[in-house]
């Protein structure tokens, strides 16, 4: 092998080492943004009664207000912290409704009386970013 081999050999390996750190750099080219969910809850109002039936609806879109495919997690809040488990629901036009109180779900207890609680709704959507909304209740 003769010097000026060894010295082409050299720079290749050089420039294959740059070549590869750049592409380690700029990262996957397909690795977009994550999109933004808009998501809305809306309560039947603010004050639900012990014992009777309370509606609520969440509406989940993206860009230009068109409905998203989505997994729905309900939970009522006490502060920062969870008291209640309301469901885990798929979606698949970025709707979910439900009457609490009614069928399986179980009305609004005595214990909930006069208790500042939200309703949050934490949504997640493949290509989208994890989205959170609530609605604030206190039962009467």
């Amino acid at each position: 092998m003769h010097l000026r081999d060894t010295c082409d050999m050299r720079r290749a390996v050089l420039l294959l080492a740059l070549v590869l750190a750049a592409a380690t750099l700029a990262g996957p080219a397909a690795a977009a943004k994550p999109k933004t969910l808009h998501v809305v809850i809306t309560g039947q109002d603010h004050h639900p009664v012990v014992g009777k039936h309370w509606h609520y609806a969440v509406r989940v879109t993206g860009a230009g207000g068109k409905p998203v495919a989505c997994r729905i997690h309900l939970q009522f809040l006490f502060g920062a912290v969870v008291v209640g488990q309301v469901g885990v629901h798929t979606v698949k036009n970025g709707v979910w409704q439900e009457t609490i109180g009614q069928g399986s779900s179980k009305p609004f207890p005595a214990s909930a009386r006069g208790v500042a609680l939200v309703l949050q709704a934490t949504v997640t959507a493949k290509g989208y970013k994890t989205a959170k909304a609530g609605w604030p209740v206190t039962a009467k």
